[in-house]
This record gives structure tokens, sequence and C-alpha cells, in this order.
């Protein structure tokens, strides 16, 4: 008889917990109220211990569900709690990678060491740094007197042209190692003196006040540490003989379509040109004015 009396009161704890969990997530059962299924929980309680049962567990788990049961429906939607919720989850994930992740307030960056030829010291020779490698450059740099100072060159060419006879390589009549002269045959020290150098670079600044000199390296094929490489000279006398620009007169067209006449690349250019025209007017089928008006040169020299 207990044992009969046992499977019936777990019977009856199983179809009320079932019974709870129903009013839980549908508002009551059978369409109840919360307050009468409060109330048909306390009538089953109050049966089981009628029939001898222990009414903790059932007490409990009414006192439980009833504290869900007077919540403000929830339209028949059943929620997740908002610790349990995927966007909640997600968000919470987010915001703690934020927080890890948040890299702190901007600060200035010291300045990037730049390579340097540093300042000369007390007892060595005073260092002269000549811009260039033109007319003017290379007539200093022939002259100047290596017992006395240290000279370092800075140019993005390694050789000094004769131009005048830049017109003559254009057309065959001398070759173009004939108007070049390497700049270190002019200056012998460029070479063998352990205090001078040349740098093949541009000249980007100049600071008068510290006596320094900023160059980017002429761009090349070889592997630098840095893409423009940079690096600065420090000087005691300095020398600016880098040249000027070609003068246009503001003519249309000249700055844009116009060879200069300046470098040994543009005389192989105009070279290059001139022997290609020549060579397609001889095609058959090209006595056309447009071909004849593409393959015209013109020749003009401001002295």
């Amino acid at each position: 008889m207990a044992a009969a009396w046992s499977r019936i009161g777990r019977g009856a704890q199983l179809s009320l917990s079932q019974s709870l969990s129903r009013t839980l997530y549908e508002g009551g059962v059978g369409g109840e109220s919360p307050a009468e299924a409060v109330s048909a929980m306390r009538s089953a309680a109050a049966l089981s211990r009628a029939r001898g049962q222990h009414p903790s567990s059932l007490h409990s788990l009414a006192a439980r569900s009833a504290g869900h049961l007077l919540q403000p429906p929830s339209r028949g939607i059943v929620t997740t709690p908002a610790r349990l919720h995927p966007a909640s989850s997600a968000a919470v994930a987010a915001e703690l990678s934020d927080a890890e992740t948040r890299e702190p307030e901007a600060v200035a960056a010291p300045p990037r060491q730049m390579p340097s030829l540093g300042p000369t010291r007390p007892g060595e020779k005073p260092r002269v740094v000549v811009l260039g490698t033109g007319w003017a450059a290379c007539r200093l740099l022939k002259d100047v007197d290596t017992r006395a100072y240290d000279v370092v060159c800075v140019s993005p060419r390694n050789h000094m042209v004769f131009t005048p006879l830049l017109a003559s390589t254009c057309v065959g009549t001398l070759e173009f190692r004939s108007v070049v002269e390497p700049v270190s045959r002019i200056q012998s020290a460029l070479a063998t003196r352990p205090g001078s150098y040349f740098f093949l670079a541009s000249c980007t600044g100049v600071d008068t006040k510290a006596h320094e000199v900023y160059c980017t390296a002429a761009s090349g094929d070889a592997q630098l540490p840095s893409d423009p490489y940079q690096f600065k000279i420090a000087y005691d006398k300095l020398v600016i003989a880098s040249g000027a620009e070609p003068l246009t007169f503001n003519i249309k067209g000249v700055q844009e379509n116009a060879i200069f006449l300046r470098e040994v690349s543009h005389a192989q250019e105009i070279r290059r040109k001139l022997l290609t025209n020549l060579m397609l007017a001889e095609n058959p089928g090209n006595n056309t004015p447009l071909f004849r008006e593409n393959t015209s040169i013109i020749i003009s020299y401001a002295h």
C-alpha cells in the first residue's frame, strides 16, 4: 500500500511540475489567470499533505513558480533572459573585445633616427658639401684644396655633361661617352680620400642653423633599407650649385611635349625618336598628310 501511495505521489508531483511549466510559459492553465493558477497549486499541495506526501518540494516549486506567474503577462512570447540571449552575449563579447583591443590615445611618436654623416670633430679637416655636378660645381671640385678640406658631393648623376656637344650625339656625330666626364676623375679625392664621398642622391632640404642637408637617395634597382631612403649630412661649408629649370617662356604645350636637351638621357630619347620616324617613313602606303605631320621634327634652339 505504501509503495502504491508513493507512486501516486510521484505521479502527482510530475503532473504538477508539467502544469507549472505550462503556466510559466503560457500565462495560465487552460486560459486561467495567474491568480487562479496559484490557487490551483495550493489545492494540489493540500491534497498531497492529506495523502501523506512531504510537501516541501511542492511548496518550493510552487513558491518559485508563483513569483514568475505574478509578473506581467508576456503576451504568449517565450523570452530568453538577457544574460543568455545570443545578441546580448555578442554585444558583451564585442564590448569586451573592444575594451581589450582599444588602442591608447595617440601619442606623438619620437622622430625617427635618420642615417647621417655626423659633424666633424675637433682636429679634423672642415667638410665642404657641394650640391650638384654641373659646370660651376665641377669647377669648384677641381680647384678645391683637399689637403685643407674634406669634400662631399651630392648629385643624382655621377658625371658632368658637356652640354654644347649633346646635339651632336643625337645624330650620331659623337658618341654619348664623348660628352660626359665622371666626377671622380674631376676630383680624385672623392674616390681615394677616406673623408671625402660622393652620394648619388638629391638634396631635399637645408637646415642652416644645425648645418645639415637632408637628402633622398636616387631611385634604382638597389635594395635599400627604405623607399625612399633618406639621410642627412653635416657640413662646415655648403656650396649650392644644383642648376636651374629650363625656361619655356610660357609657351603652351612646350613643357608637356618638348624634350629638353640637358642630359644624356634626353639626347638618347631624341635619337631614338628620330631614327624610329625615319624608318617608319620608308614603309609603303604611309605617304599621307597625317603621317607626314606626325613624323615631322621641329628643332628649336635658345641661347
